[in-house]
């Protein structure tokens, strides 16, 4: 085959080229999709809004299967006696949209949902303050977590939420541990990155044994295609795009579907306070974080 003349670095080279041509084009194609969402929005024209909308939405889609265990587009974990589990599901079919969860299925009161990258300095800050304590109330069954990945930080930010798609999908027990092991080895902002079989070696360092399933799928970037068509998705759906700002970022965290907007992302006793403010039963006093 003509393939096999061009040197592995050429190739390796012009595979990453064709993806960030690729990402580029996708960053133009969203910023006209919201311009033309804004532009709706303030003429208020009605009709233009349906036949807009359909094709917004459209594009958005992913083109291929989704992993199990995400039908919301993230992985939802539930908890009790001192444990956590995930909740299982179907993986969103090619072509459809996200399913939400549905928050009357669980009785813990408190709804916890997380925008994350991985590439993200700031998710990092969050994760390592509140990673602990919202484990322990999941595991308490004070409340459930759901976990969107996506990717808004270049290549790795797009392999990393891939690879911990394949983990919600294929070894969901080891999704916390992966969680920590992805920000204690967090590349710097803006370089190159991981490679995939790198991220298989933390992972490894950190004492998860992936599957040869898994460390197929993370190998391969299987759902790069689907993390991008959900990032776009997501960075502009009113429900999480910033009203303060009129654009998306991560971390984004909601707690019953109240964001969160912190004062330091780094105190833990104020996520506490938050989540303690906004349960949806009568318990108001302020959980303790985990040290």
């Amino acid at each position: 085959m003509p393939d096999q003349k061009i040197p592995k670095k050429q190739r390796l080279a012009a595979a990453r080229e064709r993806v960030r041509l690729e990402q580029e084009r996708e960053r133009r194609r969203a910023k006209r999709r919201q311009v033309l969402i804004r532009a709706v929005a303030t003429v208020g024209a009605l009709a233009l809004l349906a036949g807009v909308g359909g094709i917004v939405w459209a594009s958005t889609r992913p083109p291929a299967p989704g992993p199990a265990n995400m039908l919301s587009g993230g992985v939802v974990f539930t908890g009790g006696g001192g444990k956590t589990s995930v909740v299982k599901t179907a993986g969103m079919p090619a072509g459809s949209d996200a399913v939400p969860t549905d928050p009357k299925k669980s009785s813990a009161p408190a709804r916890i949902v997380t925008y994350i990258d991985f590439s993200c300095e700031y998710c990092k800050a969050f994760e390592g303050a509140n990673a602990q304590q919202i484990e322990k109330m999941v595991a308490q069954g004070e409340a459930t977590l759901e976990v969107q990945p996506v990717a808004i930080l270049g290549d790795y930010s797009l392999r990393a939420a891939s690879a911990a798609s394949c983990m919600a999908a294929l070894q969901p027990e080891s999704f916390f541990d992966m969680l920590a092991a992805m920000y204690e080895n967090q590349p710097t902002e803006g370089g190159p990155g991981m490679t995939n079989s790198q991220i298989l070696d933390v992972w490894a360092g950190a004492g998860i044994d992936p599957s040869p399933q898994l460390a197929s799928c993370v190998r391969s970037g299987q759902y790069t295609d689907w993390i991008q068509a959900r990032t776009q998705s997501v960075a502009t759906d009113p429900k999480t795009v910033n009203p303060a700002t009129g654009s998306f970022g991560t971390p984004t965290v909601f707690v019953n579907d109240v964001r969160y907007e912190p004062q330091n992302l780094n105190d833990p006793k104020e996520f506490a306070a938050f989540v303690a403010a906004n349960r949806t039963d009568s318990k108001k006093s302020t959980p303790t974080p985990s040290s």
